[in-house]
């Protein structure tokens, strides 16, 4: 019988891609490219993700923005 069970097939995760922009208060497009941009982390967990942001690890003007895939 364990002969008769199929080897589980390997999942790979396929990536995700944002296009964003950055607006000022009066909605004006800031100009940056990705060299100026950092991804300091990403989480799929709420509590992990409010974790980090209550730690004092992260650099100012950090956020974090909800992608809602799907």
């Amino acid at each position: 019988m364990a002969e008769d069970k199929k080897a589980k097939a390997s999942r790979t995760a396929k990536p995700v891609f944002a296009v964003m922009t950055v607006r000022d208060d009066a909605g004006n497009v800031i100009n940056l490219n990705k060299e100026n941009v950092e991804i300091v982390s990403i989480h799929k967990n709420a509590e992990e993700l409010l974790s980090v942001l209550d730690g004092a690890g992260l650099p100012a003007g950090s956020f974090f923005k909800r992608i809602a895939l799907g």
